[in-house]
């Protein structure tokens, strides 16, 4: 407790405001919309069925999910325990890893900060759900199975999470061929600086075979 209240006191919350901003409006926009969202879903939709929103696209179904995705762990109490723990594991988690970048002046990639906020806030809307609600579990009402069956019905943080790890995973991709055109580069540099250092070398040799009495004179002295 004692060392993270260290680091804290290292950040330099200049360096971060921007992303500070941007990543608190991404959380909090993401969490009020799926929040909202829901009370909505179960004020309109409760004992509607299923209500078309754009034909053959996007249909509006409620059910309260206690599961994972797709229902996954079904209602079993050890299985809602778990995931429980696991979106708070990730909430820390997160948290902790964002005070942990600020704290070592690390630089936050943009793309990188708009992964994590949504990622951040979608989970937490989910989390919102489990903790607070946990016998009615979360309330999931978007479904696309007019087009795409057996497909499971989702919801606003559900979104968030999947775009997020979507933006992650182009991060990456991109931060990787960055990475082999630098190495590109700085093996060409060191290459060009050998090549360099063997042109001065033969040059230096081909003097002192074309003048060997002033090599002969240096010695002397």
């Amino acid at each position: 407790m004692h060392k993270m209240l260290e680091c804290i006191k290292k950040i330099k919350i200049k360096d971060y405001l921007v992303f500070l901003i941007y990543f608190a409006l991404i959380f909090v926009f993401s969490v009020a919309f799926d929040q909202a969202s829901k009370y909505i879903a179960e004020a309109l939709l409760a004992g509607k069925g299923t209500v078309t929103f754009i034909p053959h696209f996007i249909e509006f179904v409620l059910v309260y999910n206690t599961g994972a995705a797709r229902g996954m762990g079904g209602d079993e109490i050890w299985s809602r325990i778990i995931l429980v723990s696991i979106s708070w594991i990730v909430f820390l988690f997160i948290s902790g890893y964002i005070v942990y970048l600020m704290a070592k002046n690390k630089k936050i990639d943009s793309l990188f900060g708009v992964s994590l906020a949504l990622i951040y806030g979608g989970n937490f809307g989910n989390l919102i759900d489990r903790t607070f609600f946990f016998n009615r579990g979360v309330i999931d009402f978007i479904s696309i199975q007019s087009w795409f069956p057996n497909f499971g019905i989702f919801n606003i943080a559900d979104s968030c999470l999947v775009v997020g790890l979507f933006l992650l995973i182009i991060y990456f991709i991109v931060d990787e061929v960055k990475e082999q055109k630098r190495q590109k580069l700085e093996n060409e540099k060191i290459i060009k600086n050998s090549n360099s250092n063997d042109v001065i070398d033969t040059k230096t040799n081909t003097e002192k075979i074309e003048n060997p009495d002033n090599e002969l004179k240096n010695d002397e002295k």
